[in-house]
């Protein structure tokens, strides 16, 4: 019988897969919005995902964001949860 409250391991699978899309980010911190996206990333075949990530990483999205992103790309840096080389790697690869 079903159990909307059980926990069957296809949810495991699930949850393991948002986790490595998440990159170390605690999935019981994100609100609704972000774990529904991170839901349908994990769906998604590997060829789909890198399409979209292509069409969301323009240079107009990135110089529109800009600010947000150097400021995650420092706090994330001063957390260490990236090391100083990979800060310098992202800012290159987004061009800022």
């Amino acid at each position: 019988m079903w159990n909307p409250f059980g926990k069957n391991e296809e949810d495991d699978a699930e949850l393991a897969k948002m986790a490595e899309l998440a990159g170390g980010k605690d999935i019981k911190d994100m609100g609704m919005m972000q774990k529904f996206a991170l839901k349908r990333l994990a769906k998604m075949s590997p060829a789909e995902r890198e399409k979209m990530m292509k069409k969301a990483m323009t240079p107009k999205n990135i110089e529109k964001h800009k600010g947000e992103i150097l400021q995650s790309l420092e706090a994330m840096r001063k957390a260490k949860q990236i090391s100083d080389d990979q800060y310098r790697l992202a800012k290159k690869r987004f061009g800022l």
